[in-house]
């Protein structure tokens, strides 16, 4: 449900270029802030928060609620194995019941095994979330409390209940979650813009601005009206000056951006840039229904945006862009059965290709994607048949993770 907790604080301006469908959840809705267009909600503050239970008055007034320790294993029957619902490199998530009644997700961190990053995290935890529990937008998960007692860290989220988009999106032989019927076209790009919502949110309207670092269809997470909610930002901040960030390194992972590596093969920064480049290849999954690095064949895996490289620059380079040729059916998710609005699909398309396969500081901005993706903007605004020069054979991406000595772009992975 959720994989590593950090996301960024980010303080420099950016530039400017930069039909439900689906099993019905058990869970009972969600009840969502009203707010504006773009979901922009309340921000809370000492005088507008909505205090819950917790058991520090001071932390109430800064409007996220601390818990002990205590109340959150009560809440999770001890961390039970039978209320763990997701887990990844930063720690295990647990559904919970506060004593109000309310269901959350539990997020019990691990610890750093870096003794310096350890220390680090512990003096910054609380006013991290304290930072971070202001925001209030209706496509992003609340954190509703917390909890920091010695070497105990723990994030309290609202529980949204109706799995992740990964799993709505693609079943494998590896995966335990089943949806019985697959989203159509109409809610596939309603989760398209109001994620680019939620984004451009944190982007650019958070004080002090925040990069998420970790988007991926995993962390996307799916209400029972099929609203989509950004999950797994909580905590983190680079806390030093250098140019490893201090998140779990997501070296070999298909949504990081090319730039993340230099030609030493050393770690560089994460930035808002790839933030667009990630939310670039979940848009390519919503229009394929293949996760970002799929099987091609049997043990043969290969990288979602090398693969679909060639059709999407068939289509951008004709001077009629027929989405009835063959290359689109090789392109666009089967289960769609050609049901979708070959307006919206040109648009989302276009998005895409500037935020996947453009460099990264022509990559455009959040807010510029909503607007397109909206109708309000053309699409060659971020996209220009020019720009087709960047679609080339040659991979600017980092290997996958070496197997059987192999380190290609398409390479055989083992199935453990």
């Amino acid at each position: 449900m959720f994989g590593s907790y950090f996301c960024g604080l980010w303080n420099k301006k950016g530039n400017a270029n930069g039909q439900n469908s689906g099993a019905k959840p058990e869970e009972k809705p969600i009840p969502v802030p009203e707010t504006d267009d773009d979901g922009r909600g309340e921000v809370k503050t000492e005088e507008t928060a909505i205090p819950i239970q917790a058991t520090d008055d001071d932390s109430r007034e800064k409007g996220v609620p601390k818990y002990s320790f205590e109340e959150l294993a009560k809440a999770t029957g001890d961390f039970s194995n039978n209320n763990r619902v997701g887990q990844g490199g930063s720690g295990q998530v647990y559904k919970g019941t506060l004593p109000n009644g309310k269901q959350v997700a539990v997020k019990r961190l691990k610890h750093h095994s870096d003794p310096e990053i350890e220390q680090m995290a512990q003096l910054h935890f609380e006013d991290e979330v304290k930072t971070i529990g202001r925001i209030r937008h209706r496509n992003i998960v609340e954190i509703v409390g917390y909890c920091s007692e010695k070497a105990d860290r723990l994030l309290v989220y609202e529980f949204v209940s109706n799995n992740s988009l990964k799993s709505h999106l693609y079943v494998g032989r590896r995966q335990q979650e089943t949806v019985s019927v697959p989203i159509d076209w109409p809610t596939r790009m309603k989760i398209a813009l109001d994620t680019a919502k939620g984004l451009a949110y944190l982007h650019e309207d958070c004080t002090p601005r925040i990069i998420h670092r970790n988007i991926k269809s995993e962390n996307i997470l799916i209400d029972d009206k099929f609203n989509p909610k950004i999950g797994d930002f909580g905590i983190s901040k680079d806390f030093t000056d250098s140019a490893t960030p201090v998140s779990t390194d997501p070296r070999g992972t298909p949504y990081v951006p090319p730039e993340y590596y230099n030609k030493d093969g050393q770690n560089r920064k994460l930035t808002d840039k790839s933030d667009v480049f990630s939310f670039g290849l979940v848009l390519l999954e919503l229009i394929t229904g293949k996760l970002a690095v799929f099987e091609k064949q049997r043990k043969e895996y290969i990288r979602l945006a090398i693969w679909a490289m060639p059709l999407v620059k068939q289509i951008l380079d004709a001077d009629n862009q027929d989405l009835d040729s063959e290359n689109c059916k090789d392109l666009f998710d089967s289960k769609l059965q050609n049901n979708y609005e070959k307006d919206d699909m040109i648009r989302m398309i276009y998005c895409v290709v500037a935020c996947v396969y453009k460099p990264v500081k022509l990559r455009p901005q959040m807010s510029q994607i909503v607007e397109v993706l909206k109708g309000n903007m053309e699409p060659k605004t971020i996209w220009v048949r020019s720009d087709c020069k960047y679609l080339y054979e040659g991979s600017p991406y980092a290997p996958l993770p070496q197997a059987h000595g192999t380190s290609s772009d398409s390479c055989a992975l083992s199935n453990t």
